[in-house]
């Protein structure tokens, strides 16, 4: 069984406790993400989450089973989907966003600029090639990479030899890297995983958690990946179980 990391590590109640007096002041430095009082409300079921941060530079494993609203919180974090209430915090140079009170255009421009996301399905462009589908996401940050440094990323996930395949000739192992090379392009401050091993047997899901954590790593930022996967714990600075992390939950 991994080692799984205690849940208060995690809540800001226990953070106050340490922090006391300053704890407002200490935050400012020291969280990423801050998620206060969220609640989520679908036709037949409601998902509630305690107040809870994730540090800056900090790698964490969310651990529960399909269905149990893991990728629901993933995807409030990334800004996209908003809760029904409460409210998502980002720390980005020491000044705190409320993402929830952003129109969808300043919205979208935080994704593009701040927020990486690597997906089961990859969410690639099938029809173009792996250049093209790096590029894609940099024109929308008006950004650019010349070829040499397109190159190079793809020379990372070993990939370099695929830069003028179409996508849809690909492999799943193959693609999933295609998923990282587009992270890598670009320096995230935030980078959040969907089950990003669910479709590969254990040798490529190893190797793939290894090119995610050197990519987390070298970007000093804040990784959230949420899994079904024990066997990833080895991998994480912190790792929860999503049940924890509901209301109700001691």
């Amino acid at each position: 069984m991994p080692f799984i990391i205690p849940k208060s590590n995690l809540f800001a109640s226990n953070l106050t406790l340490k922090y006391n007096n300053n704890y407002q002041y200490q935050s400012k430095e020291d969280f990423m993400i801050k998620l206060n009082n969220i609640t989520k409300q679908y036709t037949d079921t409601k998902i509630s989450i305690k107040n809870i941060h994730f540090k800056k530079q900090k790698s964490y494993l969310i651990l529960g089973p399909s269905g149990s609203g893991k990728s629901t919180m993933l995807n409030l974090i990334g800004g996209l989907t908003k809760p029904t209430s409460g409210n998502i915090q980002i720390n980005l140079d020491n000044q705190t966003i409320d993402i929830t009170k952003l129109k969808e255009k300043e919205l979208k421009k935080l994704r593009l600029e701040t927020i990486g996301y690597i997906l089961q399905d990859f969410k690639l462009f099938e029809d173009f090639t792996v250049k093209d589908n790096l590029e894609i996401l940099l024109n929308l940050a008006n950004e650019k990479l010349s070829n040499n440094q397109i190159k190079e990323i793809l020379k990372q996930v070993g990939l370099e030899h695929k830069i003028n395949s179409k996508v849809k000739h690909l492999s799943g192992g193959e693609k999933q890297r295609v998923a990282i090379a587009r992270v890598l392009a670009k320096n995230y401050n935030i980078l959040l995983c969907d089950e990003p091993t669910g479709s590969l047997n254990k040798t490529l899901a190893n190797d793939l958690m290894e090119l995610i954590i050197n990519v987390h790593k070298k970007a000093k930022n804040t990784l959230i990946v949420v899994s079904h996967d024990e066997t990833m714990a080895k991998y994480f600075d912190e790792v929860v179980r999503f049940e924890n992390l509901l209301e109700g939950s001691e």
